[in-house]
């Protein structure tokens, strides 16, 4: 029993310090030593289209379109607005600003969610590169223009820039996700330089037009699209100029239900196209899809599986080293309880925060694999529209 214990306990702590430690600071060294460099082997894109692939709009697509169209750019712009059965006004404003600019287009749709919503606008587009963007994100002036400047290379297929959160000051669970995202976005940017990168920011993601499959039904195409450009052979890079800002969640239960979403979706992705990206093709996307996300998302389990198997063997044979992985999953729940018992309350206890989004993220991430055994489907516009809370342009 001990020794069972034993190969589970070592197991479960490698594979977990290898995903969250060993492997970023292997893509760090490799992209050190041996960086990846973006040549200009091709013709700049001519035309470029950015896509919108909006839900009951009206309250802030003027001002998202506004702010698309006010970046400086060295390309021919279009913007795609694909409204997905919105029941308020969006197509109606859409329609006034398109009928004043030729280069806005409105797609009118019935109900059939984001996916379906986004391949109408690649199906649409006329850009050698399209952008999918969200409503409530705000690109920085440049971003554009940098998330667009990698397709020089024609090595590249797809190209993801830096998101960060707007109200990181604001709530503390917006704080506590921010801190997370910015240790997601090291990570990418190590990957990137290495080679390796195989995931993109849905709300910064532009794509070789060349490039675009439909996604399968109920697959979520912005997970998708970063993985078919890696299995045609081409590059995923992170454009570190390409800013851009968005809200970010406001409350630990809209954190929780984005988290659970991109989650479900990300582990449908990548376990569908796994099969594709083999290890003696393409060794760094192979161990960016397994070690950045599948194993990533695996962590909760692996967790548990640590920590019961590290309080057995404490029970066992004595030694205190193997119980303190369990007493350290034992004190993080108890912050974490503590914590949302303050939030529920009106409340921010100090020192809770941290452990409260890590047992937030991991229960997410168990929820999403509960989703993908089962089968269970996550609709793609469950977070309710709010006024973006960013600062517009001058």
């Amino acid at each position: 029993m001990s020794s069972v214990a034993l190969v589970l306990f070592w197991v479960s702590m490698g594979v977990l310090a290898w995903v969250y430690l060993l492997y970023p600071l292997l893509a760090r060294a490799y992209g050190r030593l041996l960086p990846m460099r973006l040549g200009t082997s091709g013709e700049p894109p001519h035309l470029v289209t950015v896509g919108l692939a909006v839900h009951d709009g009206a309250s802030q697509i003027v001002e998202r379109i506004t702010d698309i169209m006010a970046e400086p750019v060295p390309f021919t712009l279009e913007v795609v607005v694909a409204s997905d059965g919105s029941t308020d006004a969006t197509g109606a404003i859409v329609s006034g600003m398109a009928a004043d600019d030729s280069r806005i287009r409105l797609l009118e749709l019935s109900r059939r969610g984001q996916s379906a919503a986004q391949a109408a606008i690649f199906e649409a587009a006329r850009g050698e590169v399209v952008v999918l963007t969200d409503i409530e994100t705000r690109f920085a002036p440049g971003c554009l223009a940098a998330l667009v400047a990698p397709f020089t290379d024609r090595r590249v297929g797809c190209a993801t820039g830096v998101l960060r959160w707007r109200w990181d000051a604001r709530t503390a669970t917006a704080r506590d996700e921010g801190l997370y995202w910015r240790y997601e976005q090291a990570v990418r940017a190590w990957e990137s330089r290495a080679g390796w990168l195989s995931a993109a920011t849905g709300a910064l993601l532009a794509v070789r037009n060349d490039l675009y499959r439909p996604a399968p039904a109920h697959a979520s195409l912005d997970q998708m699209l970063p993985l078919y450009c890696r299995q045609a052979g081409a590059l995923v890079v992170l454009a570190e100029d390409a800013m851009g800002g968005d809200r970010g969640p406001a409350t630990l239960s809209e954190q929780m239900a984005s988290r659970v979403r991109i989650a479900t979706q990300g582990i449908e992705a990548n376990l569908r196209m796994s099969r594709h990206i083999v290890p003696w093709r393409q060794p760094g996307a192979f161990a960016s899809l397994w070690s950045h996300k599948i194993l990533r998302w695996a962590s909760p389990w692996l967790g548990m599986i640590a920590a019961v198997s590290g309080a057995g063997l404490w029970f066992l044979s004595g030694d205190v080293g193997y119980g303190l992985v369990a007493a350290l999953a034992v004190a993080t729940g108890l912050l974490a309880l503590i914590g949302y018992a303050g939030a529920r309350s009106g409340r921010t206890i100090p020192g809770t925060g941290f452990a409260l989004t890590i047992v937030a993220v991991n229960l997410a991430f168990a929820t999403a694999w509960l989703n993908v055994v089962t089968r269970r489907r996550v609709r793609a516009w469950d977070a309710p529209l709010r006024e973006s809370g960013l600062p517009r342009r001058a």
